[in-house]
């Protein structure tokens, strides 16, 4: 019986994954990069899916070759609704000589920090140059076709006893019209709905979430989508995805009332732009219930998925064989759910596998790693015998090992042998960061660490219970444990079985 507790408490931690985080680096780090270890391709052709150069001109390719390619696409997160962990400057501003209670964790709290007037001063800043044309560039240079831009409500819909700020529109048609002269096409992403649909600060503010609780606040999150796709419509030929809503949470609202609103949403969308994809978020089920969140009568939809190895104390807990398994565990029901209902694409992911990112957990909270996530756990979760946020899993990169990097390629690269191949596509959280080297696309493909297009994948290294003998800090030497840490012993297995996939991760609930 000790066995089966042991299971149920298992499935438990994994049933609370929780994928609330997102990832931008604003400036990559002012030393002279490190030479990349690994191959990137870069005698191979650029992928025919998304531009070609000639001269140093971009030519964009046509709408047929696009809507028939894979979606793979990159996150362009914390430009319109800010997270601390993406740009941290943002709001290291207010560290000093501040009351802990009083320093801002979302962009709610920024704004009514700042006042208005300033907030928007230092928010068109960072519209302005967080990303530009040269980043859409580069990404559509290294096989990005698809952009997702993440969007707070209040750019549509903003009410005077509100500290948010508007003015984000102009700024988005630019990007809007720099994917059209590139040849990419995008995805708007409603991310922060009114009360906030998930309590978490990637909605644009973090605490008690009020979304469902008030016919106001769907009404408002209606007339914002209205307003969004009707951007959509005025750019047809580059926009071609609504996702209604980013991260609704099911453990805060019934999932019919969720389901419910999904409806309304459809029915919204369809009379005003009847041939984008409408796109859904998984409420954090699993793939078995996905049908209970899809109508029959649907056209044109897809289900968004998160999915995250960090923001959960099990696999905070595994090594590097293990997490590169986990990708194949964790997909196989839903590759099934793709084969049999409505397409699925990986909205967010990463090559992160640890929470040592500054602020990953939320500003003013630690991490798993090194035991100091209040309220989540009172001891190192690492699975070394030493855990420290430096090195490997710092947030300098040139301090990296040649093993680390080796296992990020081999970690991206088990997942896209999924995304890319088996499912309607992926977009990787996120397309550039201020010192978060994992979340950072276009740092990964610098680096090495991510593939360009068309890639070829790295073989997969034998993992043993020894050191591999290269790695020149010793961290990920530490990283052979026993094969059985994936499942904790045959118990554990069963639980990830009858679980049949985890996706996307935190048990930040609790900090709720």
């Amino acid at each position: 019986m000790k066995s089966l507790d042991l299971a149920v408490r298992a499935a438990s931690v994994l049933l609370l994954a929780q994928a609330a985080v997102h990832a931008s680096p604003g400036a990559v780090s002012a030393s002279k990069p490190e030479p990349a270890l690994l191959s990137t391709n870069d005698a191979a052709p650029l992928s025919t899916l998304t531009t070609s150069t000639v001269d140093g001109d971009s030519l964009a390719v046509s709408d047929a070759e696009v809507e028939t390619a894979s979606i793979r696409g990159a996150n362009i997160g914390g430009v319109f609704l800010i997270e601390p962990f993406i740009k941290p400057s943002l709001f290291d501003q207010f560290l000093s000589g501040s009351n802990p209670a009083d320093i801002p964790v979302d962009e709610w709290t920024f704004s009514a920090a700042l006042g208005k007037a300033e907030a928007r001063r230092q928010l068109e800043e960072h519209w302005d140059t967080f990303v530009t044309r040269d980043h859409l560039e580069s990404l559509a240079e290294n096989g990005i076709n698809w952009i997702r831009i993440p969007i707070g409500y209040w750019a549509f819909n903003v009410t005077d006893d509100e500290p948010y700020v508007d003015g984000q529109v102009p700024y988005i048609e630019r990007l809007l019209e720099w994917s059209r002269d590139i040849g990419l096409k995008v995805e708007l992403d409603l991310h922060g709905a009114p009360g906030s649909q998930n309590g978490y600060d990637n909605s644009g503010r973090r605490g008690t979430p009020e979304w469902l609780h008030s016919r106001v606040n769907v009404d408002r999150t209606l007339d914002v989508l209205s307003k969004m796709t009707g951007l959509a419509a005025e750019w047809s030929d580059v926009v071609r995805g609504i996702q209604i809503l980013n991260e609704p949470s099911r453990w805060k609202w019934e999932v019919k009332d969720i389901f419910g609103f999904y409806n309304e949403a459809y029915d919204l969308v369809r009379g005003l732009a009847p041939d984008v994809y409408f796109m859904i978020h998984d409420t954090f089920l699993g793939p078995k219930e996905w049908p209970t969140l899809v109508a029959p009568r649907w056209t044109q939809a897809l289900m968004d998925t998160h999915i995250y190895q960090m923001f959960d104390n099990y696999m905070v807990t595994m090594n590097e064989s293990a997490h590169i398994d986990m990708v194949a565990t964790m997909a196989e029901d839903i590759v099934k759910f793709d084969r049999s209902s409505i397409g699925v694409v990986v909205g967010e992911f990463s090559a992160a596998t640890h929470d040592c990112t500054k602020y990953i957990n939320g500003l003013g909270r630690g991490s798993r790693w090194e035991g100091t996530l209040q309220g989540v756990t009172d001891k190192p979760l690492c699975p070394f015998a030493n855990c420290s946020c430096t090195g490997d899993y710092g947030s300098n990169y040139t301090e990296f090992s040649g093993h680390y990097k080796r296992f990020l390629r081999n970690y991206i690269d088990a997942q896209l042998d999924v995304y890319d191949q088996e499912l309607v596509g992926w977009f990787f959280w996120n397309f550039r960061t201020e010192g978060a080297p994992e979340w950072d696309y276009l740092l990964g493909v610098e680096q090495g660490w991510i593939p360009k297009f068309p890639r070829t994948a790295v073989p997969k290294p034998e993992v043993s219970s020894s050191s591999s003998g290269d790695d020149e800090s010793g961290s990920a030497a530490q990283s052979g444990a026993s094969r059985s840490r994936l499942c904790l012993g045959e118990w554990a297995c069963g639980a990830v079985a009858v679980l049949g996939t985890v996706v996307a991760a935190s048990a930040a609930l609790a900090m709720l």
